[in-house]
């Protein structure tokens, strides 16, 4: 005979009810978008409610929206009504939901992954009425960053660049001007040959010399010129204990006339108890 359900068994049945709902919000949809030839790109949308802004939040180098740093702001922001739409960038591959490896074959560019930038931007515009907020991560800044560059007309109202980092900067940076050197040689030589170079964390990044320079040009000064030239310029939000930046990179971004906000002892992730310090200043700008 089955044993009763006890009152601590119905008592936990519901919490864990209660989790599966917060894990997998019912409300959210997915979104897809041909971004390329036999090439889909997906997003997912957290619908928010009246009043509050329309949001898109970008990951970090081979990652993805799954990532704990930017599923937890996106979590978090759409519970405050902002509607939420986090993307996956393809990096040529079809519906990626995974991060990629160092070692994998890459053959996707920086121009590649700003125009798709561009058209989840231009989706969120023909679907919402508010204008756009663009919130980055790490290499997910330098991506929007590059795209406000390119696209100085763009439908954004504001644009937050949280831990924004650039390519041959930074104490974990890899990559070398002989290793530019290099990559512009084997363009010359054999544009479509593929080769292992460093690149930002990863020791060999497998790719053509055409789509790394895409990259590695976006270096310190290319990016501190770009965001002073911007009409709008963005907020960049740094943590106080960020060991992923070099030591200028903060006296350089101000004294280029950048707002930047110092979040003491946060690192580059923002992770513990100042994931809750990353949201409310981000909530501040919000409203």
């Amino acid at each position: 005979m089955p044993d009763p359900v006890t009152f601590p068994s119905i008592t936990r049945i519901a919490c864990l009810c209660l989790l599966f709902c917060f894990a997998f919000p019912v409300s959210s949809e997915i979104v897809r978008l041909n971004v390329a030839e036999n090439t889909v790109a997906t997003a997912e949308l957290m619908p928010g409610e009246k009043g509050g802004k329309t949001v898109l939040i970008l990951h970090g180098f081979l990652q993805t929206r799954d990532f704990f740093t930017i599923r937890r702001l996106a979590d978090a922001l759409n519970e405050e009504g902002h509607a939420v739409l986090i993307p996956n960038l393809s990096l040529g591959i079809d519906q990626r939901q995974q991060s990629l490896a160092c070692e994998a074959i890459h053959t996707h560019s920086l121009e590649q992954d700003v125009s798709e930038i561009a058209s989840w931007v231009e989706w969120l515009s023909d679907h919402r009425e508010e204008p756009v907020t663009l919130i980055g991560h790490s290499a997910g800044s330098l991506l929007l960053l590059a795209y406000l560059a390119k696209t100085p007309g763009a439908p954004v109202e504001d644009t937050l660049l949280v831990s924004l980092i650039a390519f041959a900067q930074g104490p974990i940076a890899k990559e070398s001007e002989d290793d530019r050197l290099a990559a512009i040689a084997h363009l010359e030589h054999d544009g479509d040959e593929v080769y292992a170079y460093p690149l930002a964390f990863c020791d060999k990044y497998v790719t053509t010399p055409g789509n790394y320079l895409s990259y590695v040009s976006w270096n310190g000064e290319k990016s501190l010129n770009s965001l002073k030239n911007l009409p709008r310029r963005p907020i960049v939000i740094l943590g106080g204990q960020d060991q992923r930046l070099g030591e200028d990179w903060f006296p350089r971004l101000k004294q280029a006339g950048i707002e930047v906000i110092e979040i003491d002892g946060a690192n580059h992730f923002f992770n513990h108890e100042h994931e809750f310090d990353l949201v409310d200043t981000i909530s501040e700008r919000l409203h």
